[in-house]
């Protein structure tokens, strides 16, 4: 007979969503699944149980098993999903991710389980509950610093809100990890701004229990940090049940 886990004496189950590669950069004509071995490295060094989870997995599962999850950095969102037509030159996400990721985020955000957006995450966050992008941040902000993106990182300031929960964690200021091309243009309704760039790019958004950055922290020395206080989040969400 199978014995009740006491949920309590155990790690939180931190799911971590992939990229899908349809034939264009693995193998040709097979369909892979991947992301970066950092985020499972920063998930288990914050005392949490990392999964990898994919559309494979249907939204409902993933939220039954998953004390919080991590929307993880990717390629492009679609300009449809906003209503605009593109613009820009953009790398589009598969469509796959995009629609099960939809699913996913409704189902945690009901729950007011834990979510963290990682750039593509953030942005897909944006979009899905109502706010907009600039499809790429040189073509429609002037001024703009170097934030990376389509293959190049780079690393700048950015300045965190004092009622942010970043703002225990780093203070005013702390340097990232940027590797974006696009940004957030219009906030989604509901969302605040926890910290910015020098440039005024937005560059965390935080809601209910969801917190969302635009760099990467398993790449830079925010890891640890905000990577602890999601897990510290489940554990909290896990007493609650």
């Amino acid at each position: 007979m199978h014995k009740p886990v006491d949920k309590m004496k155990e790690s939180p189950v931190i799911g971590i969503t992939v990229s899908i590669d349809h034939g264009k950069i693995i193998r040709k004509n097979h369909d892979y699944l991947y992301v970066k071995k950092a985020y499972s490295e920063a998930v288990k060094k914050a005392g949490g149980q990392p999964i990898l989870i994919s559309p494979d997995l249907t939204a409902e599962v993933a939220a039954e098993i998953c004390d919080a999850i991590i929307i993880s950095g990717g390629d492009d969102i679609p300009p449809s999903l906003y209503g605009e037509p593109v613009e820009a030159e953009i790398n589009q996400e598969s469509e796959e991710r995009i629609r099960w990721e939809r699913r996913v985020l409704d189902l945690f955000v009901q729950s007011d389980s834990p979510l963290l957006g990682v750039c593509y995450g953030m942005q897909l966050i944006n979009v899905h509950f109502g706010g907009s992008l600039y499809q790429d941040i040189h073509a429609g902000c002037e001024n703009a610093l170097d934030h990376g993106g389509l293959g190049k990182a780079t690393s700048h300031r950015v300045t965190i809100a004092e009622d942010s929960w970043l703002f225990p964690l780093f203070g005013s200021q702390a340097t990232v990890c940027s590797t974006h091309h696009q940004a957030i243009k219009k906030l989604a309704p509901r969302f605040r701004t926890a910290a910015i760039s020098e440039d005024g790019i937005i560059e965390a958004i935080e809601c209910g229990n969801t917190l969302a950055i635009e760099w990467h922290p398993e790449a830079d020395a925010t890891g640890d940090s905000i990577y602890r206080f999601l897990v510290e989040r489940a554990k909290q969400r896990i007493h609650l049940r």
